[in-house]
């Protein structure tokens, strides 16, 4: 009696191995959002951020073809049409504020503007907030340069394309919470448009949970070594945190909380679901809160306590940022 016993007690622990060895729980709803996605919808996203010559912050707002003004109001646009498919759910605007010249990057005055879209959570008991974002203005080697041409294809119109897909699958379902889609301005003028948004944020108790920023997204041929890994992203999150650490610092030492904070929870999570739902993807966490001496608009808003992280392409290629254009 005693060997059948044991004997079935194997027979269930081998088939209890083997289960969990094969079986991969998806959501059917998420996994046909992953499979919507177009490359060709990406490419024409991106090929049309390019025509607009350049998306410097302090370009024209007045020119409907050309410079910043007119690469926001055709984001706008798209997210209106996809609006379409929201049920009234999702409306589209650009929030905008004047900045003063700051003796830096800002010599005029500017008409800065954030592109966004609010998809209204289903439940009104729902005061959570997720926000999407990339970064839609470009620039060459002055960074003061506001009529050269700057086309930004990988920084950042592949991050704005990100959003824009987002936007365009997504307003097709509903959500308990509140997602907020954006291609904000100023980045490379200082963060600037995702400093007045956070700072918006902040100052009206928006209950935001979690911030991804899409930023250099489109290329993986390394500058150095001519590498191209398409399998691989990365995302940097922070580790002890930059908002109130010296009231936090104890109850950090305490229970050992040094590798737990809100955004390193939050890359977790999206290693996990990016792994689940799209095969033969590697997400890489990098224990940082961005690349060495670089800065991107999540920074924004942990500085302002909320999660945030920045998903970026696996091998940065220098050559395609912050440069004059150039003959190859």
């Amino acid at each position: 009696m005693k060997q059948v016993s044991l004997f079935v007690f194997v027979c269930l622990f081998l088939l209890k191995g083997l289960n969990a060895q094969t079986t991969i729980q998806r959501d059917p709803e998420i996994e046909k959002m992953v499979t919507a996605i177009s490359s060709d919808s990406l490419k024409a996203y991106i090929l049309k951020m390019v025509s607009f010559g350049t998306r410097h912050t302090m370009s024209t707002v007045s020119d409907p073809k050309q410079g910043i003004g007119a690469a926001r109001e055709w984001v706008v646009a798209k997210f209106k049409e996809f609006a379409k498919q929201s049920n009234g759910r999702m409306t589209a605007f650009v929030d905008t504020t004047t900045l003063q010249p700051d003796g830096r990057r800002i010599s005029k005055p500017v008409n800065l503007g954030n592109a966004m879209a609010i998809l209204k959570g289903t439940n009104p008991a729902d005061q959570r907030i997720f926000l999407i974002s990339g970064h839609l203005d470009s620039r060459v080697t002055d960074v003061l340069n506001a009529t050269s041409e700057a086309p930004g294809a990988n920084d950042d119109a592949s991050g704005v394309a990100a959003v824009l897909e987002c936007a365009r699958i997504m307003s097709q379902y509903e959500f308990s919470a509140t997602i907020i889609f954006v291609a904000v301005s100023g980045e490379e003028q200082g963060l600037l448009g995702a400093n007045f948004m956070a700072g918006k944020a902040k100052d009206q108790n928006w209950m935001i949970e979690a911030v991804l920023n899409n930023d250099i997204m489109g290329s993986n041929n390394s500058s150095e070594t001519n590498i191209i890994n398409n399998t691989k992203v990365r995302v940097f999150s922070e580790g002890l945190p930059a908002y109130e650490l010296d009231k936090a610092a104890a109850n950090i030492r305490n229970l050992g909380l040094e590798n737990d904070g809100k955004s390193r929870q939050l890359a977790r999570y999206v290693k996990e679901i990016g792994e689940r739902y799209v095969d033969n993807l590697e997400v890489v966490m990098v224990y940082r809160n961005d690349r060495f001496l670089r800065g991107g608009d999540h920074t924004s808003f942990i500085q302002k306590g909320f999660a945030a992280v920045r998903i970026t392409e696996m091998n940065e290629n220098f050559h395609h940022q912050h440069q004059d254009l150039k003959n190859r």
